[in-house]
């Protein structure tokens, strides 16, 4: 921050990194022995310009996890019963009009699958 004093935010910047516990009215303390312009700011201020933010880079540096994703659970059964229902519809379209009917229509078919995979 524009308004940060450089001597504090080294101050707190090596406190964290040597006790990350460390509470922010200890840092306060110490802050105004190195800099009598901090007097004039409250717990609150004080947390928010130097602790927080050297909190914030910190964890901006740390890499991040990658949760493993969840596979859907899969109704094969129900899959292959939608799969089946769709070629007996095609089948038993008579002339190609119907046929083009059932395809035309295969969006609900898909709703299907995807409920029955799991994806919905």
């Amino acid at each position: 921050m524009a308004d940060a004093n450089g001597k504090v935010m080294d101050m707190v910047r090596e406190e964290i990194a040597r006790n990350p516990g460390v509470r922010t009215e200890e840092l306060f303390e110490k802050a105004k022995k190195l800099d009598k312009g901090v007097t004039g700011l409250s717990v609150r201020q004080f947390h928010a310009r130097y602790p927080l933010q050297v909190k914030r880079q910190l964890a901006a540096q740390r890499p991040r996890r990658n949760r493993p994703r969840r596979k859907p659970v899969a109704d094969r059964t129900a899959i292959k019963g939608v799969m089946l229902q769709f070629a007996k519809d095609v089948m038993a379209a008579e002339g190609k009009a119907q046929v083009v009917d059932v395809i035309g229509g295969v969006e609900k078919y898909v709703d299907k699958v995807v409920k029955a995979a799991g994806l919905d």
